[in-house]
C-alpha cells in the first residue's frame, strides 16, 4: 500500500508543469482587530498580447473580489501583495489599491472576480500567457467529457504570521467533478455562482489561486478557485468551486481592448 500511494504522490508531482509555479502570489493585510498580518487570499498574474503595439503585452492580477472586502463588504485596509523581489531574492511586499478601485466583469460585476493592471518592478514571478486558458486556442480546447475525473492542481503560497524570507508553494490536486458550469448556493462574500468544481480539500487562503490542467507537454488555466462549498444541503457540498477561466479572459480581454485606445 505505502509504494501504491508513493508512486500515485509522484505521478502526481510530474502533472505540474514548473512554468506554473511563480505565478501565484499571497495577498496579505494587517488585521484590525489582532494587528497581526494575516494572508486574506491568492492572485495570480495573466498576461494578454497587444494587438497595436507588437511584442508587448498587457499584464494583469487576478483573485476572487471577495477576497478584498470585509465580512461587513467594506474594503480591506492597505492589501499588500507578497513577491520575490528579483534584486534580493527574498520576499517583500507591495501595496495594492483597496478593492473598490479593481475591476469586474464588464457584463456582469457580480461575477465573483477582481482585475488589476499590476506589474511589480524588479520582482521574480511568471505570467499565464491568454492562449494557456483553456478553450482558447485550437492548442489549449478540450472536450467538456475529457474534463470530467481528470486530475487538475492548484497553486497557493503557505505564508504565515511573519514575512516569510522565501514563498513556500503548495500544490494541491483534485479531480474534476463538474466541468460545465453550475450555479452554487451562496458563496461567503460573493452571493450566488456559476462554477466548476473540483474533488479535494482547499482553505481560506487559497481562495482567487490559479487551478491548472495538463494537456500533453503543458498546462492550461482551467480556472481560479472561489472556495469550498460548506452547506450540506447542497448538492456541491464538500466540493471546490472554481471560477472558470473563460470569465476571466472575457474580462482580460476586455480590459486590454480599453488599454489599446488610450493615447
Amino acid at each position: 500500500m505505502t509504494v501504491c500511494l508513493l508512486a500515485a504522490s509522484i505521478a502526481r508531482a510530474q502533472n505540474v508543469a514548473p512554468g506554473t509555479l511563480h505565478s501565484v502570489a499571497s495577498l496579505v493585510a494587517i488585521d484590525p482587530e489582532t494587528m497581526k498580518r494575516v494572508t486574506i487570499g491568492s492572485a495570480f498574474f495573466v498576461e494578454v498580447p497587444s494587438k497595436a503595439f507588437s511584442g508587448n503585452s498587457f499584464v494583469y492580477l487576478i483573485t476572487a473580489r471577495h477576497n478584498l472586502f470585509d465580512n461587513n463588504g467594506n474594503p480591506i485596509a492597505k492589501p499588500r501583495l507578497s513577491v520575490l523581489d528579483s534584486r534580493t531574492s527574498v520576499l517583500r511586499e507591495d501595496p495594492l489599491p483597496s478593492g473598490d478601485r479593481w475591476f469586474s466583469d464588464p457584463k456582469n460585476d457580480d461575477i465573483d472576480l477582481a482585475v488589476l493592471p499590476f506589474s511589480p518592478a524588479h520582482a521574480t514571478f511568471t505570467t499565464i500567457p491568454l492562449a494557456r486558458f483553456v478553450n482558447t486556442s485550437p492548442d489549449t480546447t478540450i472536450a467538456v467529457d475529457s474534463q470530467l475525473g481528470a486530475d487538475a492542481y492548484y497553486l497557493s503560497v503557505i505564508s504565515g504570521a511573519e514575512l516569510e524570507p522565501h514563498p513556500v508553494i503548495a500544490t494541491r490536486f483534485g479531480r474534476v467533478s463538474v466541468a460545465q458550469p453550475a450555479a452554487t448556493s451562496d458563496i461567503p462574500g460573493a452571493g450566488k455562482q456559476n462554477l466548476y468544481f473540483l474533488e479535494g480539500a482547499s482553505a481560506p487562503q487559497a481562495s482567487g489561486a490559479p487551478v491548472f490542467m495538463r494537456t500533453g507537454e503543458n498546462a492550461v488555466l482551467w480556472g481560479m478557485v472561489e472556495g469550498s462549498i460548506a452547506d450540506p444541503s447542497s448538492p456541491f457540498s464538500g466540493l471546490i468551486g472554481v471560477l472558470p477561466a473563460a470569465q476571466i479572459a472575457e474580462t482580460v480581454r476586455a480590459m486590454a481592448a480599453i488599454q489599446e485606445q488610450k493615447p
